[in-house]
């Protein structure tokens, strides 16, 4: 833990009691109650502040900056930063830093094929969620477990430092992030399909459990799987029909009730039309009778 001891020490006492701090050999994550202002602080490992609200106008090396709530900044080792004076108000404190043992850092970007010194591409970057996963993962280790057991605690840095060089260096976009979202709206779908397939279940029903617009989920529905969401339900439906009328000696009603259908008739009407065949005549084929 001493490794930051020196990063530690250009801190206020009284700024970094009230600091919330997560402490590794190698990795280290604090949130402030309140900014350091206009004191320059000098980095001697790699920093990474995320601001989850807009702070206050800052210099980075002399020159000035104003970051954006909702992105992270970068600093590598040798660089400083200084938060200027500002109306305490106005700038509400919520944002964390993350502190990286040098050479740790550098070992992890080796497997990036960057050797000749790492540069990132921009200052100020938007991060991701699988960032703030690992870093919620990390603070629970450390807060539960501390340093006790050091392979957990490297292997959750280790994802740290790798999404961090993600997401700053292009691998992480808005547009990446909205389809990923999008993905598991679909697949929540699905599930919620499977699961209430034999229930009265409406496209309202299925948009209130991903929170999507019934417009926009379905048309996103269709391109992720090539058929509506009716078509879809109908096919679960007919799938496990399918399986009740070769394996259970229920009546068409029966049948029909439990996959959903509204009565013997329109599971009929439907069943031929998916499967060219009645679904008596099916139950009959299939058992060779």
């Amino acid at each position: 833990m001493g490794r930051f001891n020196k990063f530690i020490e250009r801190i206020n006492p009284e700024v970094h009691n009230q600091t919330r701090s997560y402490i590794s050999t190698n990795l280290a994550v604090f949130e402030p109650e309140t900014y350091i202002l206009d004191q320059e602080m000098c980095f001697d490992d790699y920093h990474f502040i995320l601001f989850y609200s807009t702070p206050p106008p800052a210099r980075v090396d002399k020159k000035p900056y104003q970051f954006k709530k909702g992105n992270l900044v970068s600093f590598v080792p040798g660089s400083s930063l200084t938060v200027l004076p500002a109306d305490r108000n106005e700038y509400p404190v919520n944002y964390l830093d993350i502190t990286i043992k040098k050479d740790f850092f550098q070992n992890i970007a080796s497997e990036f094929n960057i050797t000749d010194g790492i540069k990132f591409k921009r200052i100020e970057t938007a991060f991701s969620h699988r960032l703030i996963e690992s870093i919620v993962s990390f603070k629970k280790e450390i807060y539960f477990y501390g340093d006790s057991i050091p392979l957990m605690v490297d292997s959750i840095s280790t994802q740290i430092v790798v999404q961090l060089l993600r997401d700053i260096n292009g691998s992480y976009n808005k547009f990446n992030e909205k389809t990923l979202r999008d993905q598991q709206s679909v697949n929540r779908a699905i599930d919620y399909m499977q699961c209430y397939f034999s229930a009265p279940i409406s496209i309202e029903d299925i948009c209130q459990t991903v929170d999507l617009s019934p417009h926009y989920f379905i048309r996103l529905f269709k391109q992720q799987t090539g058929q509506t969401p009716y078509q879809y339900l109908m096919a679960i439906r007919i799938e496990r029909a399918k399986t009740m009328l070769v394996n259970s000696n229920y009546t068409m009603g029966k049948v029909a009730t439990l996959c959903g259908f509204v009565n013997s008739g329109h599971f009929a009407t439907l069943f031929k039309r998916y499967e060219s065949i009645s679904p008596t005549d099916y139950r009959k084929q299939k058992m060779g009778l």
